[in-house]
């Protein structure tokens, strides 16, 4: 755990009213509920510096497009990796960071002694061109990875306008206000007003667009520790996007997402007969104690399903869809269980697609789904919920550099989130890069060697 907290960079006092109105202006939905509190309490007048800080900061529902500079010239790999993991929140939410050397518009700098920091959403679009909205203190390429995880994420849900999750009432009662100023005066070097702000004034939830439930997880939460709280137990933080943090920024920022086979715990997960395992992207291994039998492990896993899974993909809307035979389960990733009225037909809920015996299903970058049966695939718009004209069609000739053995047919597919799909057949696996639209060379290769701890063969999905 890093020694270093972040703060919620704030603007000086005669910027908050413009910096309120220009939030309003870029999102309506940022504006406080004044009626609700009219409605409270007639012919209340509330100062507009008041309304100031009862204003959300979040970019508009349509999505988020905003370009990235550096203010300190890092090298080329760092800064592909810190964007990286900004872009990390697309997987989920309609996001999207992209360097520019021109006038950017989230500006990074690299100050040593400077703390972690971001400006609030809107808040960056009134901070000078000259100055970074952003500080990520003294990183390089040998900060360990869970680092790049932990913070640059967490500074980028500030700059997406996500306020810090400890500050949620249920936790702020929690917290020895006393030892919290002493504590983070001490590790900090804040003063006593500073802690106050960023850590014992809790979120005012009628004013605040906020998600239904405390998360302690979240990876907007700081780690607390027990000293400073009340009942001696820490608040555990978040160390990387968790599930109710997905589906909030989902919620906040719908429409079209980065796809992945990669859940928001950073796991893919892939079965065989009656087992599955769980593989971790990070370390590119399977996680130890796996293989785990499928039924007693998913939450209103139908018995039906329990072996003999033909297809998986995680879809963009916090749902991953399980195909079997000729039907299908659907299960809601942040409540961890299946959906009530599962399994149901394939025929009935997937215009278009094939009615059973599915081989493997995958969301590609353009919208589009990609499920595939025997020699031949479909091409499912997504948001037009059906397959497009035209389909099925043949694997090949249509999917470069696929070998003849997988344009027959394959067992499974995964996205990852470095540009490339995976494609398992037999003992064999191909990767399919995405922006060059082709199999990269030197594929197939053996499963078996390149995927620690996965069986070596016929893998179901």
């Amino acid at each position: 755990m890093s020694d270093i907290s972040c703060t919620i960079k704030t603007l000086p006092e005669d910027k908050r009213i413009e910096a309120a109105n220009k939030a309003v202006e870029v999102n309506p939905a940022n504006a406080p509920a004044t009626d609700a509190f009219r409605e409270a309490m007639p012919g209340i007048v509330i100062p507009p510096e008041h309304l100031a800080v009862l204003t959300a900061k979040y970019w508009g529902s349509g999505g988020v497009r905003l370009t990235v500079g550096f203010l300190d010239n890092p090298p080329a790999d760092l800064r592909a990796r810190i964007i990286f993991h900004m872009n990390s929140w697309g997987a989920w939410a309609n996001v999207r960071f992209v360097e520019t050397a021109v006038n950017p518009q989230i500006r990074i700098a690299r100050t040593a002694g400077d703390g972690y920091w971001s400006n609030l959403g809107t808040d960056v679009l009134l901070v000078p061109a000259n100055l970074p909205t952003m500080n990520l203190d003294s990183f390089t390429m040998n900060i360990e990875d869970s680092e790049f995880y932990r913070v640059v994420r967490h500074e980028t849900g500030h700059t997406l306008g996500f306020p810090h999750e400890h500050k949620r009432q249920e936790i702020v009662n929690r917290i020895d206000r006393d030892k919290a100023i002493d504590y983070f005066g001490r590790t900090q070097g804040w003063t006593p007003e500073m802690v106050i702000a960023q850590v014992l004034t809790p979120l005012d939830n009628s004013a605040l667009i906020a998600s239904a439930q405390t998360d302690i997880n979240s990876i907007m939460c700081y780690w607390l520790p027990a000293s400073i709280m009340k009942d001696g137990i820490a608040v555990a933080g978040g160390n990387d996007i968790d599930a109710l943090d997905a589906q909030f920024a989902g919620t906040v920022y719908p429409g079209a997402v980065a796809p992945t086979s990669i859940w928001p715990n950073g796991k893919a997960y892939l079965f065989k007969g009656a087992q599955y395992v769980r593989y971790d992207a990070k370390t590119d291994k399977v996680d130890s104690g796996y293989p785990v039998p499928i039924l007693g492990n998913w939450p209103g896993w139908p018995a039906l399903f329990g072996s003999g899974i033909d297809a998986g993909v995680l879809w963009n809307n916090g749902k991953a869809y399980y195909f079997k035979g000729s039907q299908y389960i659907r299960y809601d990733i942040a409540a961890d269980k299946v959906d009530p009225g599962y399994p149901a037909a394939i025929a009935a809920n997937w215009p278009g697609l094939w009615a059973d015996n599915i081989d493997a299903a995958i969301v590609w970058p353009n919208s589009k789904a990609y499920f595939f049966k025997g020699s031949q695939y479909m091409r499912y718009d997504i948001a037009a919920d059906k397959v497009d004209p035209g389909y099925p069609a043949a694997i090949a000739g249509n999917w470069p550099g696929f070998p003849a053995s997988f344009a027959a047919g394959v067992n499974a597919a995964v996205l990852w989130n470095n540009g490339k799909a995976y494609f398992f057949k037999g003992n064999e696996y191909i990767r399919y890069d995405i922006a060059a639209d082709k199999v990269d060379p030197g594929y197939p290769a053996a499963i078996a060697g390149n995927w620690p701890g996965l069986w070596g063969d016929n893998i179901d999905a």
